[in-house]
């Protein structure tokens, strides 16, 4: 059943992406196939969340012993990033609407870890 959740979870989202994608005429500017940073302070921002997220996780499973099994916090840890995307697009390109699909799967990503959180 958790299986199945996540199956349609994923394809509400992947077809609220595409629908806002196509209504909003959204390009992506994209150079190549792999992900890449807005700008400088975009890849510094970035690497600090994941450095804090490490950090913390290293202290929770290791010396706290606490949240062994939590696969959450790799979902969290992702929506954050997404969120933190849609801030720095925002605030660079407000005409490309890009910052949009990023706040929609920051949105996503929060709403599964809840989800996940709550009935797992």
């Amino acid at each position: 059943m958790f299986l199945l959740s996540i199956i349609l979870y994923a394809i509400v989202v992947s077809s609220g992406y595409l629908w806002i994608k196509k209504k909003l005429k959204v390009s992506y500017d994209s150079d190549g196939l792999l992900y890449k940073h807005i700008n400088r302070f975009h890849l510094i921002g970035e690497s600090i969340i994941v450095v804090v997220f490490l950090i913390g996780l290293f202290y929770m499973r290791f010396v706290m012993e606490w949240r062994l099994s939590a696969y959450q916090d790799v979902i969290l840890v992702i929506a954050i990033l997404h969120a933190f995307r849609s801030v720095v697009e925002r605030r660079l390109n407000k005409d490309s609407k890009q910052y949009l699909l990023s706040a929609y799967t920051s949105v996503s990503g929060f709403l599964f870890f809840l989800g996940a959180e709550l009935f797992v």
